[in-house]
């Protein structure tokens, strides 16, 4: 027994402990994958699909592009816009509230604008 703690190298046991976990791999099966269609189209968001089929958000898309499916550009809804609006008024910047709403800060300041919310410049003072 003690031979075989010396022929095994001593640094490799560190690496092998050090590797990270394999990622798991989620396959949809047909039905699941004629269902996240399905929930796509009807205007679920991207976000929730990818928690109710338990995979990312990047593979949803993934299998939407797969399935010919056009993608949906996320728009914020009323109560999201009224919620950016106060956040934005409070001082948070255009992206910190797209991360909010998982949407690019660009989502944001159109639905701002198009509500009439004047947009500050780089240094936070209101354009003219």
């Amino acid at each position: 027994m003690q031979e075989l703690l010396h022929v095994a190298p001593v640094g490799r046991r560190a690496v092998v402990e050090n590797r990270q976990p394999r990622q798991h791999q989620r396959r949809l099966r047909r039905d699941e994958l004629d269902h996240l269609v399905a929930d796509y189209l009807s205007g679920i968001k991207v976000k929730e699909l990818a928690e109710r089929y338990r995979i990312t958000r990047q593979t949803v898309l993934e299998h939407m592009r797969r399935q010919g499916v056009p993608r949906r550009h996320p728009r914020l809804g009323p109560d999201e816009v009224n919620e950016a609006c106060d956040l934005y008024r409070s001082g948070k910047s255009l992206a910190d509230i797209g991360a909010v709403f998982s949407v690019d800060p660009g989502t944001v300041r159109r639905a701002l604008t198009k509500v009439g919310v004047p947009m500050r410049d780089p240094h936070g003072q209101e354009r003219a």
